[in-house]
C-alpha cells in the first residue's frame, strides 16, 4: 500500500523495463499493446506496467539493434548460467586449483553470422556523451564475464558486447575477445 502511494523507485521501475523485456515482441511496434497485455496476464503489475518508459522501449524497436535481433536465427532471453572458472583469472595471487562460481543472467544474446552478440540494458540516467563512455566502462567487466561464460557454455565466439541505454536510445558496443 505504501509502495502504491509513493510510486516506484528507479531500481523498481528498471526491473518493470526488465520484464517487459523478457516478454517483448521485438515484430510488433504495439509496445503500450503489449506492457498492457503483460499486465492483463499477469505478469506485470498495473503500477509496474504505467511506470515502463513506453517511448523507450518503441525507440529500441526502431534501433538498429532490434533491426539486427529479429534477423537472428537464435535469440536466448534473461539467459541464466552458472559455471566454475579458475580462480586465477580473476585474482593472478590465487592458488591453481581455486575456483570462482560465476553466475549471471543475461539480458539478451543472439547469434549473428560472426558468432554471438550479448545485450545488456541498462535504465541508468546517463545524459552526456562522456556521462555514456564512463558508465560503458564500468559495466565492461561484467560483460567480459557474460562473454566469458557464455562461450564456454553455448560453445560459440562473442563477436559484440552491447550495452543499449535506454534514457538516451544509444547502443555502446565493442568487440568480443575470443
Amino acid at each position: 500500500f505504501i509502495a502504491e502511494e509513493r510510486g516506484l523507485t528507479p531500481a523498481e521501475r528498471g526491473s518493470a523495463t526488465h520484464l517487459v523485456l523478457q516478454y517483448l515482441d521485438f515484430q510488433n511496434p504495439d509496445v503500450a499493446a503489449q506492457t498492457a497485455a503483460l499486465a492483463q496476464r499477469g505478469l506485470l503489475t498495473s503500477q509496474q506496467a504505467q511506470a515502463v518508459d513506453l517511448p523507450a522501449l518503441s525507440r529500441l524497436l526502431a534501433s538498429p539493434l532490434a533491426e539486427e535481433i529479429r534477423r537472428s536465427p537464435r535469440c536466448l532471453r534473461e539467459y541464466r548460467f552458472t559455471l566454475l572458472v579458475p580462480a586465477r583469472e580473476y585474482d593472478p595471487r590465487a592458488s591453481g586449483e581455486d575456483a570462482v562460481l560465476l553466475q549471471g543472467v543475461a539480458d539478451l544474446c543472439f547469434q549473428t553470422p560472426r558468432g554471438l552478440a550479448i545485450v545488456d540494458f541498462k535504465t541508468d540516467r546517463v545524459f552526456t556523451p562522456e556521462e555514456i563512455a564512463a558508465r560503458a566502462q564500468l559495466y565492461r567487466p561484467q560483460l567480459e564475464a557474460y562473454s566469458q561464460a557464455l562461450e564456454k557454455i553455448l560453445g560459440m565466439p562473442v563477436a559484440e558486447r552491447i550495452l543499449y541505454f535506454f534514457h538516451t536510445g544509444q547502443a555502446v558496443s565493442s568487440a568480443g575477445e575470443s
